[in-house]
């Protein structure tokens, strides 16, 4: 993971997308995991959800305060039978007509290297507020 985690609890981590393939990613996609392997939100006991929605919050705030417009969230559970929640940043300079779930993928978005997704986990986490069980 670039840079480490963004966030850690007790039952979730939050950290940029890697590359799977060393191409570049969207700069600030965060994915949201519980530690525990769940399907869904469904499967989730209070507590974890708990955590996931501050982390989901935290991270959010995190992305706005290094410049995002606005946050999308997102999960689909579609290809991957875990659940992980996708925060994708709207950058400033995004034309308006490129829908949400395509920020990442017009040719002005902001796609970094490995080395920059971890400069950007790095801001990230200067913006984050840790609680008593974050590490």
């Amino acid at each position: 993971m670039p840079g480490g985690y963004v966030s850690s609890g007790t039952f979730s981590v939050a950290f940029h997308v890697p590359s799977l393939d060393g191409s570049d990613v969207y700069s600030g996609h965060i994915l949201v995991v519980p530690k525990r392997h769940v399907a869904d939100f469904a499967a989730l006991t209070q507590e974890e959800a708990s955590e996931i929605g501050v982390a989901i919050a935290t991270c959010s705030n995190a992305l706005k305060g290094i410049g995002a417009e606005r946050v999308y969230v997102a999960t689909v559970g579609h290809s991957i039978d875990h659940l992980h929640v996708h925060l994708l940043p709207r950058w400033p300079g995004t034309p308006r007509e490129v829908p949400w779930h395509a920020v990442d993928d017009w040719v002005g978005a902001r796609r970094v290297n490995t080395s920059q997704a971890s400069d950007v986990v790095v801001r990230l986490r200067t913006k984050v507020v840790k609680g008593p069980d974050q590490v």
